[in-house]
């Protein structure tokens, strides 16, 4: 009687590759393009291809705008009992409450995936009439306030590399549809360290969004205070900028505490 390894040998073999692929880009942070990687393993291009293909689809692997492939943090997740978003909801949640008391206004942690930012957690004002959201909701990177904190925190290649990717779609009047517009509104949050949709995902809309970071300074999440526009003009948003950042500080803070 044969066991199913010995009666599959051709599998055992690919998940020899696939092992050493991953142990060869886990040694060095900066990633392998496909070349070099199939070089260094010692097997052709095509099947190391196949195989990076396979990992990056399932979520193991992330694709740099240069081409190289890095670790990605699902494959960390999982000798983890919770995963980094289930972290940072437990971490984040009572101090959304908190920023909702303070504002009276709607309260949503994002993070980024596949080029769009989905919401991981809301807590919705206690106002009659507020914005809403919905966990799982997806949004656009250059309309929204959360997408604006995640473009800013890429490096130039890759922004460029998102935009380009998605698009740019015009969902009110006020969205900004063309690159050059983009890249200018990207280098103001930049150099302020916070980001506005000015109605430019919604129509009578407006929103405020802060970074939430990594011990080494990486945007792990956002976080974005939103209001109907006849409860917060733009003197009002301003205001409450500082308060925004107080919170997310609070919450990175919290995050290297566990």
């Amino acid at each position: 009687m044969t066991t199913g390894i010995a009666a599959e040998p051709g599998g055992v073999r690919v998940l020899h590759k696939t092992l050493d692929i991953l142990e060869t880009i886990k040694s060095r942070d900066t990633g392998f393009k496909l070349a070099e990687l199939a070089r260094t393993v010692e097997l052709p291009k095509a099947t190391v291809y196949r195989i990076l293909t396979t990992l990056e689809g399932r979520g193991y692997l992330d694709r740099a705008a240069d081409g190289s492939y890095r670790m990605a943090k699902k494959l960390f997740d999982l000798q983890r009992s919770e995963s980094e978003e289930q972290i940072l909801n437990r971490v984040a949640g009572s101090i959304m409450e908190r920023v909702v008391q303070a504002t009276k206004e709607t309260v949503n942690l994002g993070i980024l995936d596949a080029g769009e930012v989905v919401v991981i957690n809301t807590v919705e004002s206690p106002q009659a009439v507020r914005m809403s959201s919905k966990i799982g909701n997806r949004r656009h990177l250059h309309s929204t306030a959360l997408g604006k904190i995640f473009l800013a925190g890429l490096p130039e290649k890759e922004f460029l590399r998102l935009i380009r990717m998605k698009g740019l779609p015009r969902l009110t009047d006020n969205t900004l549809t063309t690159k050059a517009a983009v890249v200018e509104e990207i280098k103001l949050v930049r150099k302020q360290g916070w980001a506005m949709d000015n109605q430019e995902n919604e129509i009578e809309g407006r929103c405020i969004g802060a970074p939430i970071l990594t011990a080494n300074g990486r945007v792990l999440a956002a976080l974005s205070i939103s209001s109907p526009v006849f409860r917060m003009d733009l003197a009002r948003a301003k205001s409450l900028v500082p308060q925004l950042k107080s919170f997310c500080a609070e919450i990175s803070e919290a995050l290297k505490l566990g």
